[in-house]
């Protein structure tokens, strides 16, 4: 440990490499820990909405969810959602946030927490994980 400001010094670009490492590493863990979004895999999504009777919000634009999308959800688009959040009336049931690939579904899960929704989770892969999975889609 005496050495360790002179090894820094002499490897400063290993040493970098490790702490962009160990970032990468924990940074998901901890923003997971810090946003309190619970990511879930289509599958458990699945499983999530059929015991728990929550609800797929798909937060892709009206076009999008037009062309296909999982049955029974509820298309709250995004750009939209400041407006048409009423529509989720119960604040207590599960939802399931689904986008195209998972990145605007984190952004509007964050929105629906912080207007005190107490279950939200983010489907990740969005749907195209859905697709990965192999489940059906309704258009």
């Amino acid at each position: 440990m005496e050495n360790l400001g002179e090894f820094i010094v002499n490897h400063w670009i290993l040493s970098a490499a490790w702490v962009v490492l160990a970032w990468l590493v924990f940074s998901d863990a901890i923003n997971r820990k810090l946003t309190g979004l619970q990511p879930l895999d289509a599958n458990q999504s699945v499983r999530l909405v059929n015991q728990y009777k929550g609800k797929f919000v798909d937060v892709r634009e009206a076009d999008e969810f037009e062309k296909e999308h999982i049955t029974d959800s509820v298309n709250l688009p995004l750009s939209k959602l400041d407006e048409e959040i009423k529509k989720l009336k119960n604040k207590s049931q599960p939802l399931v946030i689904v986008c195209a690939s998972g990145q605007r579904a984190r952004n509007a899960a964050k929105k629906l927490k912080s207007n005190d929704f107490e279950e939200v989770y983010v489907m990740t892969g969005g749907i195209n994980g859905w697709k990965e999975a192999k489940l059906p889609l309704f258009s």
